[in-house]
């Protein structure tokens, strides 16, 4: 059993729950037990009564002004009953030990009725009446256990608390199984929410229709993704459109300048005609690589062989490529068309090139689920303060004549399908690192 659970809201359910039922178990076992305490005191206060009653019920006064007691079997009036004279001698009562009768003793002299709790025993002294008259002619002292009834009401309130165990246990696991199963469609929409990718736009969660609340949420989230899906293709479509438009006009101005080229200029002409001819260049290149991104977003399948993009791409530059032996056919194929690998590695390599003093290398390993491209140069590095922002659109290294726009590119194409672009070392050698999905 994971963290987790504890942690979420099916957990924080029955936890409320149990505790809920414990307390209240709880408080129910502590009315019990002052309820059954109450009851117990009054009825053994009720018993000493009844006892010292016929006890006095029994007493005769002799022509000499003694106290006797007349009843025929003196253990029925006597058991647990002492009765003594005005004198404080014992007239009867029964065989107790030393602290019972230290006690009895200690009440044969009081002036009113006086209750008295010592070790599991009380004790009840009132002063005896003969007839109508008001004169004390002595003093009983009623005694009696508590003990048993102690018994039952630890018996009672521990079976209590075994029930209150029992009915949060209960209550708990019967809770677990209903939220579970009530939520049952929140952790199905959530494991199918987390497989999905940014370029599942026909996934839905489609949950068994029903009338409950989460049935209703299910759908209105199924309403909203065709919307969002809508809305993206709607972007995607326009961004293919307009940038397959450009590239008539943009045609059209490289063959215009390299017309001009051919014509009879002098050297300032022919240097700003080549300069339109590599503007136009990397301008035809960003839409190539938007156009690629909308088709690869709108379903494209299409599988790259990693190695021999980058054998493509190193033959023309001064590089030095070492890709890791890695087992098994397909091994370093990448789960997108070959032109968008390109795009994505082919920005980092140049930016290596212009960079580096004398050497670049690049070293290709299968790591876990991804290929691992590491472009190192050994150029003089980049400040630490503008590791991150290399990647934000416009920002260029100083002296630099291009648009600050070729890494945040490879950074957006390589996240659109699964990938990344990192700085993984800014200095001795600077090094990037291109991760790109396996099939």
């Amino acid at each position: 059993m994971s963290l987790t659970w504890r942690r979420g809201l099916r957990a924080r359910i029955v936890w409320s729950t149990a505790a809920l039922s414990a307390a209240v178990v709880a408080i129910m076992a502590a009315a019990v037990a002052v309820i059954a305490t109450r009851l117990t005191h009054a009825r053994v206060d009720a018993s000493l009564h009844d006892r010292i009653a016929a006890a006095q019920a029994s007493l005769k006064i002799r022509p000499d002004g003694s106290v006797h007691m007349a009843q025929e079997n003196p253990d029925e009036v006597t058991d647990s009953v002492w009765i003594f004279d005005d004198q404080g001698r014992q007239l009867s009562g029964p065989e107790a030990g030393s602290r019972v009768r230290g006690t009895v003793r200690r009440l044969a002299s009081v002036q009113g009725v006086t209750r008295l709790e010592r070790r599991e025993r009380v004790y009840l002294a009132q002063p005896l009446h003969v007839g109508d008259s008001h004169r004390s002619v002595g003093v009983a002292v009623a005694s009696e256990s508590i003990e048993p009834y102690e018994s039952t009401r630890i018996i009672l309130v521990g079976g209590l608390v075994a029930l209150g165990v029992v009915v949060s246990a209960g209550s708990a696991a019967a809770t677990w199984w209903t939220v579970g199963r009530t939520l049952a469609p929140v952790r199905r929409m959530t494991e199918l929410a987390a497989e999905w990718s940014e370029r599942d736009l026909d996934s839905r969660f489609e949950l068994v229709a029903g009338e409950d609340e989460l049935s209703e949420l299910g759908d209105t989230l199924d309403v909203l993704l065709d919307r969002v899906a809508q809305a993206i293709r709607s972007e995607q479509r326009l961004t293919s459109e307009l940038a397959h438009e450009l590239r008539t006009p943009l045609s059209a101005i490289r063959a215009e300048a390299e017309l001009g080229l051919m014509s009879d200029i002098d050297a300032d002409s022919t240097e700003r005609f080549e300069r339109i001819v590599r503007q136009v260049d990397r301008l035809s290149g960003t839409i190539s690589t938007l156009l690629a991104v909308a088709r690869h977003e709108t379903g494209s399948h299409d599988r790259a062989d990693l190695a021999r993009v980058l054998r493509e791409l190193v033959g023309t530059r001064p590089v030095e490529l070492a890709v890791a032996p890695a087992a098994g056919a397909g091994a370093m194929e990448v789960g997108a068309p070959d032109e968008l690998v390109e795009r994505v590695v082919a920005p980092v390599l140049d930016n290596a090139v212009r960079h580096a003093r004398s050497r670049v290398l690049v070293e290709v390993a299968a790591v876990g689920h991804d290929l691992v491209v590491d472009v190192s140069d050994d150029g003089l590095g980049i400040e630490q303060a503008d590791a991150d922002s290399i990647f934000e659109a416009g920002v260029r290294s100083p002296g630099s004549d291009g648009a600050g726009l070729g890494l945040p590119l490879a950074q957006r194409v390589a996240v659109s399908i699964g990938g990344s672009i990192e700085v993984r070392s800014s200095r001795s050698p600077t090094t990037f690192r291109v991760r790109l999905p396996r099939r």
